[in-house]
């Protein structure tokens, strides 16, 4: 049963500290790397579960299933080393002799291990039970062992190598790998000579605890904040594009929108009318009066004042909806919601505005209101182009009066 227990405690810390890699591979460029490790950890914990029954089973009584719970336990142990050179060749990623060894070393122990499985059910090179339910190791579970200290060992040996030619990250999680191979060592070693005593569970467990922090983690940190950096720099990146966006889609002169914003806006409300989702809306345009006059007498930068006056008086009487210039002197007002609403009070109280800067010599504007009718107009130009005609009434109006 104390063999059992440190199997369990080896498992719930397995699938503590690892959870997320076990429930998906992490992302990144090192994701082909990652799934191979995932493949350990599975094989691992795995092992440890026959481990677990092994602790269970172990009795005279119960020889045929500890006999099957044990080639299990080999082949747990066989894809455990054979995923892990899997996955130092492919974190590493160099191209040298080690690494065409180690990777051909894995390939050998795994065929090697399954070929001793399937061998010692005639003939019991790595363990077998004697009439008393006794188990005994063969010399092929020695090879075996000896095989991992070797393939252990080199790595270590490598990664301690690699370390002097790294630095920062890098080489924290190669000290890592390195610290994990070297215990590995150390724990298989220990196993060899101490048959009954569950030395090869310990070894994975500081093994794969010393991989999470200072490899797993450690990455998962450094992609935090490289992600953080990219947000950083997507929000700049959008706010410079939002600003370019305006300067675009605004005139410079009086700060309402521009024909390039009208054209992008007229497009999308055809849309919404033809998908039938706009139904209501009206449409004033309008027209400065008197520009080439103050133009010709005064000059172009009392032309320029005399449109920002224009402008800002627009604004003032609509101020709920959107603005724009489309020509010198032409301005358009899009009415929806509350001033399409109150729209006649609007132009009402707009009217009286121009009326009474007329009166004072100031700048007066015509302007002309229609507004879209879902059973006739099938396009926001029909819309334009009544409220244009009632404009140039308005304007013809005022240019009348004295």
């Amino acid at each position: 049963m104390y063999y059992a227990s440190l199997g369990f405690l080896a498992t719930a810390i397995l699938v503590i500290i690892n959870f997320d890699i076990l429930k998906k591979p992490h992302f990144g460029q090192t994701v082909r790397a990652h799934e191979h490790y995932r493949a350990f950890l599975f094989s691992v914990l795995n092992y440890y579960i026959t481990d677990i029954f092994w602790g269970l089973l172990y009795s005279p009584s119960l020889i045929f299933f500890c006999y099957i719970n044990t080639v299990l336990y080999f082949a747990a142990m066989a894809l455990s080393i054979f995923f892990w050179t899997r996955y130092v060749i492919k974190y590493i990623r160099a191209q040298n002799i080690f690494f065409t060894i180690l990777k051909h070393a894995g390939f050998v122990f795994l065929i090697f291990s399954f070929i001793a499985i399937a061998l010692n059910f005639f003939i019991p090179v790595l363990f077998w039970f004697d009439s008393g339910g006794i188990y005994h190791q063969g010399k092929g579970k020695a090879v075996t062992l000896m095989s991992q200290i070797i393939l252990f060992s080199a790595t270590a040996l490598y990664m301690m190598i690699a370390t002097t030619r790294t630095k920062g990250a890098q080489k924290r999680r190669y000290r890592a790998i390195w610290f994990s191979s070297l215990t590995m060592t150390l724990f298989i070693f220990l196993q060899r000579n101490y048959v009954f005593m569950p030395y090869y569970t310990v070894g994975f467990i500081i093994a794969t605890c010393i991989m999470h922090t200072f490899v797993l983690a450690d990455e998962k940190e450094t992609r935090g904040e490289e992600l953080e950096k990219l947000l950083q720099i997507e929000a700049i990146q959008e706010a410079e594009l939002n600003s370019a966006r305006n300067m675009a889609f605004t005139d410079p002169l009086t700060g309402v929108k521009n024909k390039n914003a009208y054209i992008e806006d007229v497009s999308g409300i055809e849309k919404r009318i033809e998908d039938g989702v706009l139904r209501n809306f009206g449409l004033v345009v309008f027209d400065v009066n008197g520009l080439k006059l103050v133009n010709d007498t005064k000059g172009h930068e009392e032309g320029d004042n005399f449109i920002k006056n224009a402008g800002q008086l627009i604004c003032r009487g609509f101020e709920h909806s959107p603005i724009y210039r489309i020509g010198g002197d032409e301005f358009v007002a899009f009415l929806m919601g509350e001033d399409f609403n109150n729209h006649k009070l609007l132009i009402d109280n707009f009217n009286l505005r121009v009326e009474k800067n007329k009166a004072e010599g100031k700048v007066t504007i015509a302007c002309g209101y229609d507004e879209f009718d879902a059973e006739h107009d099938d396009s926001f130009l029909r819309v334009f182009e009544r409220a244009d005609r009632k404009m140039y009434e308005r304007k013809k109006e005022l240019k009348g009066r004295v």
